[in-house]
């Protein structure tokens, strides 16, 4: 059994555990950051600080047509290890103790209306989003550093 924060994302819906959720928001204007990877959406004002907001279909590798984030969506506050950042969502669906999916996946809950939905942890989606922003930092790094031609 799982305490956790069911919430769509377009038509899909996820899960995560209320012990990494901080808070629910709405998002005021989301600013596009240039160069970003995907999984960054763009960052928001949190409550005076500026506040990455990332897009779980992008940090997971998918695509599944959801709009680019805008003003008055939802977010989910997520920390983990003093490391906050908001994640991009659609809607609240439910808060609840869920169980298992039958066959034994500790990844898949079973929600209020007998839906299967897939449990995100927010560590390894962290760790993805991080490991993302270092790949673009340091491809943006070589096209900003041009050509290097022949110091002969």
């Amino acid at each position: 059994m799982k305490n956790v924060i069911v919430f769509a994302l377009g038509q899909a819906r996820y899960a995560v555990e209320l012990r990494w959720v901080r808070e629910v928001f709405t998002a005021g204007h989301v600013t596009p950051v240039p160069h970003a990877p995907d999984a960054v959406a763009g960052v928001v004002n949190y409550r005076g600080a500026v506040m990455p907001l990332l897009d779980l279909d992008a940090v997971l590798g998918r695509r599944s047509g959801v709009q680019p984030a805008r003003a008055g969506e939802s977010a989910l506050l997520i920390e983990v290890e003093e490391v906050t950042a908001a994640l991009r969502v659609s809607s609240v669906v439910e808060v609840a103790t869920l169980k298992p999916a039958p066959g034994g996946d500790p990844e898949l809950l079973i929600d209020s209306t007998g839906r299967q939905v897939p449990l995100v942890n927010p560590p390894e989606l962290l760790a993805r989003a991080r490991q993302a922003a270092s790949t673009a930092a340091g491809a943006l790094a070589v096209a900003l550093s041009g050509p290097q031609g022949d110091q002969s």
